[in-house]
């Protein structure tokens, strides 16, 4: 037995055989060794209450992701509304423009940090929530394409007021029914997915498998993601990404066929599209929270199939290690018949000073209690903030409120909070909602006055504009479609 790939020989790989990556028993083997070999145990899913600090000397990123989740909705929604966001009218998938806008404008920002690559060659992980949120939204039908530009629908104008908890639980279960987009194509080290043909499986019972995988799950319990990969595989919970792994390749579609013997292994293509599903969509939404390493070097289970030598990672979910079921992914999941978001742990004791001067003293706050505070005030040393009006206002226009800072505070300091701090907060309530947008509007010139007035007075233009002053109109970006068709049947133009 010459020493392969995977390492030295052993005893065991004279009963195994290598098939299509997997390692199997000869069939006429099977009947003799259940004749003295014991049944094994029942599978067993690992769980771990806490994480390692690195993994093979890489540390380790846990992001909490349900806050996030909450915050990041109540971004998207405004941005929808203020018709910021823009996506490819062929595709739906969201432009650089808009990627670098999300990323900026999301809680904690992406997973990962921007790195521009160095040269051709150099792989970049790129936006993975800022990538989601668009097709999540559009998926839900939160959000109507006028053009490129997404805006808010009937349903979304109605999110922007109801429980966060309660539009994320609809937006996951709503885009588990979704084709507009396979995000195994986000694996785009590997081509010929759109090869004619029937190439990849359908969409819905991908994700039905893992979604009831997730079911499962102990809530709160962190699962390293390649024990769950394997716990699906002995249990029978599988899926297929494709029907043809000869129609994918890396490189070159004939060396790199992923049908050649040992290159379309379930770590290959199941466990990159469960990498993806947790990673971009399951994450983003809140439903679990997730420890990661950077993806470069992370997995090296790719490594024998051709054309890979230059590549640092197979998927940008590589460095995904573990993941845990949050009590908002047990309640999108329907193991829970409610939600209530759970407070943030005290870690450190607070002085709040009637200057609006908040002191540390005792403890170290948390990563999670710099994050509330720095969502409310300015740091002024490592152990003293400032509240501040203008990051308040800000705040609540995000969607925050103003009471989770009420009960942060009160939870940290022995005494009752000064009235300047209490009136603070009372002020910030009203002032920090004193402006409300009821929609997005296009300003129209009309080339002159007659022409303004025409369509103004159009007995089914009328209800789709407003005339303001001599040729201008507005028209709320939602009816853009409907207005243009009928300008067209009065034979005037209106150029994009």
């Amino acid at each position: 037995m010459a020493a392969s790939y995977y390492g030295p020989p052993t005893a065991l790989g004279l009963f195994l055989y290598d098939q299509d990556g997997y390692y199997s028993l000869p069939v006429d083997m099977r009947e003799r060794l259940k004749a003295f070999v014991p049944e094994p145990e029942s599978v067993q899913l690992s769980t771990s209450e806490t994480l390692p600090e690195s993994i093979d000397e890489n540390r380790l990123t846990v992001r909490h992701t349900e806050r996030d989740a909450m915050v990041d909705l109540s971004v998207l929604l405004r941005l929808m509304d203020q018709g910021k966001i823009q996506v490819s009218e062929k595709t739906s998938l969201p432009g650089a423009a808009t990627l670098r806008l999300l990323t900026e404008s999301l809680a904690g920002g992406d997973f990962y940090a921007h790195k521009p690559p160095q040269d051709q060659w150099d792989q970049e992980s790129g936006p993975i929530k800022a990538f989601s949120w668009p097709l999540l939204l559009q998926a839900a039908g939160l959000v109507q394409r006028n053009g490129s530009k997404l805006a808010l629908s009937a349903a979304g104008r109605k999110a922007l007021a109801s429980s966060p908890a309660s539009v994320l639980s609809a937006i996951w279960n709503k885009w588990l029914k979704s084709s507009l987009f396979d995000e195994f194509s986000r694996v785009d080290v590997i081509k010929g997915q759109k090869s004619k043909g029937r190439v990849m499986t359908p969409l819905a019972p991908r994700r039905t498998a893992i979604t009831e995988m997730l079911r499962l799950c102990p809530i709160g319990a962190w699962i390293n993601v390649d024990d769950i990969s394997r716990f699906m595989q002995a249990t029978g919970r599988t899926f297929d990404v494709t029907h043809d792994p000869w129609k994918l390749y890396v490189i070159d579609p004939q060396y790199g066929a992923l049908g050649h013997n040992g290159y379309h292994g379930w770590n290959i293509l199941q466990l990159r599209y469960l990498l993806c599903f947790l990673f971009e969509y399951a994450a983003a939404l809140g439903i679990v929270d997730v420890a990661y390493i950077e993806a470069t070097g992370a997995r090296a289970d790719f490594c024998r199939i051709w054309g890979t030598d230059d590549l640092a990672f197979l998927s940008r979910y590589d460095g995904l290690i573990y993941f845990r079921v949050t009590p908002l992914g047990a309640y999108c999941l329907g193991l829970n018949d409610d939600y209530t978001a759970a407070p943030i742990q005290p870690n450190a004791k607070l002085s709040v000073l009637p200057s609006l001067q908040i002191n540390v003293v005792g403890g170290n706050l948390s990563a999670e209690e710099l994050l509330t505070l720095g969502t409310w005030a300015v740091e002024a040393t490592d152990k003293s903030w400032r509240l501040d009006r203008q990051k308040a206002v800000e705040a609540v226009e995000r969607g925050h409120d103003i009471d989770d800072l009420r009960v942060f505070l009160k939870s940290r300091e022995d005494q009752p909070l000064p009235e300047t701090v209490e009136s603070f907060m009372k002020i910030i309530q009203q002032q920090g909602r004193a402006l409300k947008i009821s929609g997005t509007r296009l300003l129209i010139d009309c080339q002159n006055a007659e022409i303004a007035t025409l369509i103004a007075r159009h007995k089914e233009l009328a209800g789709l504009c407003q005339l303001v002053g001599n040729r201008q109109l507005i028209v709320r970006l939602e009816n853009e479609g409907k207005f243009r068709a009928l300008i067209h049947t009065l034979g005037f133009g209106m150029p994009a």
